[in-house]
């Protein structure tokens, strides 16, 4: 019999998994219940999915205004959810808040236990009896809300009005990621209620959504309350995935983008990589701590520690459903341009490609991963917690205890797999390169 306490590192060595039960309603909505009982609370996330995967051209940025028109109210909720859930002890914006992303809508509120069925009953109102309140003045409202974030978010942002070009310019039209979520002031603005309506019909339905709630609460009595207040929600036309092509680059795109940067230029790199989930996904995501992530990463040590050129480097492996771009952000130090920069970062990716990295580096970088993607099992709900980390394997895989499968493709990345994806992927042929300079200045205005 082995000792005590080399049954006990096996165990702690083994990854968590979130027990869940899953199944479906008759209209078509799948339903993800996950019993955590070590606080009296409960978290309701639902997914839509809907995304700016499913604008067409001229009509950017809705799935981005639903998100704000859900939160204008419904037929029974009143034109208020946050003061509902600021009524039951939720703090409206940290634990109960909606998002959009290239590919889904979601929306969750962490409650007390005892007010589960008040959460229910909210999402599934927004769900079933929206339009029933949608009217011109609360479209206007909305319209101009986000076209102040597009603003606030993006224009008038520090390196916001590149970010907007890499969307163009990864993903031109009529690839439907062009323009970002967020999509133009000007066809936000044209947004009538005969498209809002149509959107909504289309892709707000039981059988485009799943449900997940985890927490404190009774699997029988949770599912006698999803009957009750989703069950008779009208099933609507079945969705089909978008399944695009993605975009390559032509070549080497080199742009200067004039921005509000306050003298502070920066460099940003880009190459086309891989849709999220892909083989490749993680030794890309590996690559990218390794490079540009923290004290110890690549860039940071040779440009800012060394050569005192930078002040800041950063850079993520970008993935989305249908497409995915490698980003690399590195922040001039004030006397310095992106010009004595860019050929320091070719060198040192001409090193990882010739000689790749190390198992040192790897193992950190997994590490630092890992942890990330514990953490957030730590949490229920909100931003990213357990019920948000159930939905996303859902909705991209299908498989909502896809968890032991994801640890398992970073713990399985090797150094040779992080110098295949350099090669395979960080071409200097074909990649962007945007001088990021500041609007007005001698070398923006060229």
């Amino acid at each position: 019999m082995l000792p005590a306490l080399v049954l006990f590192a096996q165990v702690a060595a083994q990854d968590p998994s979130i027990p869940f039960e899953k199944y479906q309603l008759p209209n078509g909505l799948t339903v993800i219940l996950s019993e955590d009982h070590r606080l009296p609370q409960v978290a309701v996330d639902i997914w839509y999915h809907v995304g700016a995967a499913n604008q067409v051209p001229g009509k950017s940025g809705f799935a981005h205004l639903f998100e704000h028109m859900m939160f204008s109210g419904a037929k029974h909720i009143g034109p208020s959810p946050f003061k509902i859930l600021e009524g039951i002890g939720t703090s409206a914006g940290a634990m109960a808040n909606g998002t959009t992303n290239f590919d889904r809508t979601n929306y969750f509120e962490v409650v007390p236990a005892t007010e589960l069925p008040t959460a229910l009953w909210l999402e599934s109102d927004r769900m079933a009896f929206l339009l029933d309140t949608l009217d011109e003045k609360k479209l206007a409202v909305q319209r101009d809300v986000v076209s102040n974030e597009r603003r606030q978010s993006y224009e008038n942002r520090p390196y916001g009005t590149a970010e907007l070009r890499k969307c163009d310019l990864f993903y031109p039209k009529p690839h439907p990621y062009y323009d970002c979520v967020i999509g133009t002031i000007a066809e936000i603005q044209s947004a009538s209620m005969d498209d809002l309506r149509s959107f909504f019909r289309q892709y707000y339905a039981p059988n485009n959504a799943s449900l997940a709630i985890v927490g404190n609460f009774d699997p029988a009595q949770a599912k006698q309350l999803v009957e009750k207040y989703f069950g008779a929600v009208p099933r609507q036309a079945d969705v089909t995935v978008p399944n695009i092509p993605e975009p390559q680059l032509p070549g080497v795109v080199k742009e200067t983008v004039q921005d509000q940067v306050a003298k502070i230029p920066r460099l940003d790199l880009g190459w086309v990589s891989v849709r999220q989930f892909d083989p490749d996904e993680a030794p890309g995501d590996v690559l990218a701590q390794i490079l540009a992530h923290g004290k110890a990463s690549r860039l940071y040590q040779e440009l800012v520690q060394k050569r005192q050129l930078a002040t800041e480097v950063d850079g993520d492996n970008d993935t989305a459903g249908q497409g995915g771009i490698f980003g690399l952000q590195v922040t001039v130090k004030q006397g310095h341009t992106t010009q004595e920069i860019a050929p320091v970062v070719d060198q040192i990716l001409d090193d990882v490609r010739k000689n790749g990295v190390t198992a040192e580096e790897v193992d950190r970088a997994k590490r630092v991963i890992l942890a990330g993607m514990l953490r957030r099992i730590e949490r229920i709900g909100g931003f990213g917690g357990k019920a948000d980390m159930l939905n996303r394997y859902q909705t991209y895989l299908g498989d909502p205890g896809y968890l032991s499968k994801d640890l398992a493709r970073y713990r399985a990345v090797t150094p040779d797999a992080v110098k295949a994806f350099a090669n395979k992927y960080l071409s200097t042929d074909h990649r962007a390169i945007l001088d990021i300079e500041p609007a007005g200045s001698a070398q923006g205005s060229k």
